[in-house]
C-alpha cells in the first residue's frame, strides 16, 4: 500500500475518475454561467446570445428584489445556525447516554432527513395553510387569537419557512455530533468526572473542545445549503407573496424559467457562488482553534 501511495501515476489514476466527474458537473457548468452572464439571451436555442457586457450584473446588483432575497438569506442562515446545530448537538449529547429506547429516538429524530424536500414542503404547507391543521388546532383549544395565515404575513412567513427547515436539518447534525462523541475516549470522560465536571461543565469543556471540528464541518455544511436554499421555499410559497420569501435561488429561477432571462439568472448565479466561497472562509476563520488530542 505504502508502494502505491509513492507511486504518482497509480495515485494520478485513482483521482483522475473522480476529478473528470468534479469537472463535467460542478466546473463546467460554473465556467457556463459566468460566460453566459455577459449575454443578453432567453433561453431559445436558434435565438442568438447578445453580449451585453457587465449589464447583467449591474440590472441585478441595483435591483431591490435581489437585495430583498440576500436580507432573506442572511436571516435564513442565522436562525439555521442559531437552531440547527445547537439543537442537534444537544440531542447528541442526550443520546451519547444510551439511556432505554435511545436507539428508536435517534430514529425518530432522523426521520425528516430521510424525507424528500418536497414531501415535507407539502406536508408543512398543508399543515400551515389558513385552513391547516395548526390553525384548527388554536382555534379547537381556545387559542383563536394566535391564528396567522403563516406563509403569507410579512411578520411570519420566512420565519416559519427557516424554521421548517430546521426541522428538516436537525436529524444530520445530530449524527454527525453523536458520532464525533462516540469516538470519544471513555477514560477521558471518567476523568472528568473523576475531576467533578456536571452534565453542563462536561459538554462546555469536554464534549464540544473535543468534537469542534465536527463542528466546523456542520457550520460549513449550514452555510453553503442555505445559500444554496431552493426547493423548500419554492414548494411552500414560491417566493411569495409578491417576493416576500424570495431568496436567491428562487429568483434565479423567475429570472431563467418565468421571465426567459437567462444573462441575468446566470449572474445570480455567479453571485450565490461567490457569496458561497465568502461565507466559507469567514466562517473557517472565525471558528479556527487548535485541534485538542486525546
Amino acid at each position: 500500500m505504502e508502494r502505491i501511495r509513492r507511486n504518482k501515476k497509480a495515485v494520478l489514476c485513482f483521482l483522475l475518475p473522480g476529478f473528470l466527474l468534479y469537472t463535467v458537473l460542478l466546473m463546467v457548468p460554473i465556467g457556463g454561467s459566468l460566460v453566459m452572464s455577459f449575454f443578453k439571451w432567453n433561453g431559445i436555442k436558434n435565438v442568438p446570445m447578445v453580449f451585453v457586457g457587465f449589464n447583467n450584473f449591474k440590472a441585478v446588483i441595483t435591483d431591490a428584489m435581489f437585495w430583498h432575497s440576500i436580507k432573506n438569506i442572511m436571516w435564513f442562515m442565522v436562525l439555521t445556525l442559531c437552531t440547527q446545530l445547537p439543537i442537534g448537538l444537544l440531542l447528541a449529547v442526550m443520546l451519547s447516554e444510551r439511556f432505554r429506547g435511545y436507539r428508536f429516538f435517534k430514529f425518530a429524530y432522523f426521520v425528516p432527513q430521510v424525507l424528500s424536500t418536497t414531501v415535507i414542503g407539502l406536508l408543512w404547507y398543508f399543515i400551515l395553510m389558513p385552513t391547516g391543521v395548526l390553525n384548527t388546532m388554536l382555534q379547537g383549544i381556545g387559542l383563536g387569537s394566535l391564528v396567522k395565515s403563516w406563509l403569507v404575513d410579512k411578520n411570519t412567513a420566512m420565519t416559519t419557512i427557516i424554521l421548517v427547515n430546521a426541522w428538516c436539518g436537525i436529524g444530520f447534525h445530530m449524527t454527525v455530533s453523536y458520532a464525533a462523541i462516540s469516538g470519544i475516549p471513555d477514560d477521558v470522560v471518567e476523568a472528568a468526572k473523576l475531576d467533578g465536571a456536571v452534565e453542563l461543565k462536561k459538554v462546555f469543556q469536554i464534549i464540544i473542545p473535543m468534537i469542534w471540528e465536527s463542528i466546523i464541518s456542520s457550520i460549513v455544511v449550514i452555510v453553503t445549503a442555505v445559500l444554496k436554499t431552493f426547493d423548500l421555499v419554492y414548494v411552500m410559497t414560491e417566493g411569495g407573496p409578491n417576493g416576500l420569501t424570495d431568496v436567491p435561488s428562487t429568483l434565479l429561477y423567475k429570472e431563467a424559467f418565468r421571465y426567459n432571462d437567462f444573462g441575468k439568472a446566470s449572474v445570480i448565479g455567479v453571485y450565490i457562488f461567490i457569496l458561497s466561497i465568502i461565507f466559507t472562509v469567514i466562517s473557517l476563520r472565525i471558528t479556527k482553534r487548535e485541534r485538542l488530542e486525546y
